[in-house]
């Protein structure tokens, strides 16, 4: 059974998680030095173990010098890596999923952000909407290979909030009610956005009352705010709870490996928590947790005894930036990428922050009037300084919708309007 976060960032070759319930490390050992600061006590231990049980002298100095010699593996590849899942099976496609049909009645909304309650009444509340998900590559459950992480019900018909990399290369998936008699219940796959590391599943909660999660405005979150995480972490501890702060928000790609600007959290996580919540003080889900960053970092050169651990990086996907994929999943099967048909940069030109236009590449912003080197500093009346305040204005208003942009050309402001395209499909 594998359960595990998210892909490594920065890309490159990495240590693999542990199958449960291994408890196989995932960092680099330390080279010899290391084991020389442990070598006196466990000689010492012998010695001890010599004198009360009649162990002989050579035997010790033979354990002695074993340990001396030993010299721990080190991995090429030290920097920083999330958990990532490696290729099973090239013959592997989506059309492999056991696939559920898109219901256009049922939409997504983020609630205001609630009054602050006290950690067990976040727990209580939210327990009852969480899951356990399992996908298996091999369509059995038992003795095959199963992918395990966590998902939010988020509506009463059983739609299931979850992580894509949870149901990649898999062929069956269930799903186990966190609370309750650990029913378990075969689950549909309505559809996903890879690059957003988001998945809908469906499952059919014969005639059981489901608990909805209540979902919040992940644009109210502050830096340094209490947040809390619950989710199956090892895959087999249902319904752990963690907490910590907003350490960050709006990740970028750069940042996080994902286009969407992600929450980093120093709340725990750990493998299976994937595609679990994280809640606000008041009990709604304002992220879906994908990935945790770990491991090393050093300078080129240095050795890696004299790294850097990296600890308590946590991010996770903001519910409000989600929500316009997620409807567009529930509603067509499918993702869209609402996009301007530009190439731009982040700037600052005369002390003017905004997204300077390097190319137009669509036909509606060129026939509209947007040229090359035009600085764009507000979309559809909300200020855009970096690339992730123009993809989040693009994306709440959605392909084939009106984009009004304030531009600034030659030291003149202007408006120019254009439809947005869906570069999914190159419209």
């Amino acid at each position: 059974m594998d359960n595990y976060l998210n892909y490594r960032w920065p890309k490159g070759p990495g240590v693999q998680p542990p199958p449960v319930p291994s408890a196989r490390p995932l960092l680099p050992r330390p080279k010899k030095r290391g084991v020389r600061r442990w070598l006196a006590p466990v000689v010492a231990i012998a010695l001890c173990l010599a004198l009360l049980g009649g162990v002989s002298f050579w035997a010790v100095n033979g354990i002695a010098n074993l340990i001396a010699q030993a010299e721990p593996s080190v991995p090429e590849d030290p920097r920083p890596q999330i958990s990532w899942e490696v290729s099973r099976d090239s013959d592997w496609s989506p059309d492999d999923l056991p696939w559920g049909e898109p219901d256009p009645s049922v939409a997504l909304s983020a609630q205001p952000p609630g009054s602050a309650v006290t950690g067990p009444e976040v727990y209580e509340a939210v327990l009852p909407s969480m899951v356990c998900v399992e996908a298996s590559h091999s369509g059995r459950f038992n003795g095959g290979l199963v992918s395990v992480g966590t998902g939010v019900v988020v509506s009463a018909e059983g739609y299931v909030l979850t992580n894509y990399h949870i149901i990649d290369e898999t062929v069956s998936v269930r799903v186990l009610l966190v609370e309750g008699d650990y029913r378990y219940f075969k689950a549909k796959v309505i559809g996903f956005d890879q690059e957003f590391d988001l998945a809908v599943l469906k499952f059919d909660p014969e005639g059981l009352e489901l608990t909805p999660a209540r979902l919040g405005d992940s644009d109210a979150l502050s830096v340094g705010e209490r947040v809390y995480a619950v989710g199956n972490p090892m895959g087999y501890l249902l319904g752990s709870m963690s907490t910590g702060i907003v350490s960050a928000l709006g990740r970028d790609e750069q940042e996080s490996g994902s286009p969407l600007g992600m929450i980093q959290t120093d709340t725990p996580l750990n493998p299976g928590n994937s595609g679990g919540a994280l809640l606000n003080e008041a009990g709604q889900v304002v992220g879906i947790t994908s990935a945790k960053i770990t491991g090393l970092s050093r300078e080129d050169g240095e050795a890696v005894e004299d790294a850097a651990v990296i600890e308590n990086l946590g991010l996770a996907i903001p519910i409000t930036d989600a929500i316009p994929f997620i409807n567009h999943i529930l509603a067509t099967g499918e993702s869209w990428r609402p996009a301007m048909g530009i190439q731009c940069s982040a700037v600052q030109v005369d002390g003017r922050k905004g997204i300077q236009v390097a190319e137009v590449t669509g036909a509606a912003p060129r026939e509209a009037g947007l040229k090359k080197g035009d600085l764009i500093v507000s979309a559809n009346g909300v200020p855009v300084a970096t690339l992730v305040e123009l993809r989040r204005v693009l994306y709440r208003t959605g392909a084939g919708e009106e984009l009004t942009c304030a531009v600034f050309r030659g030291g003149e402001e202007m408006e120019i309007s254009f439809a947005l395209m869906d570069s999914l499909k190159g419209d």
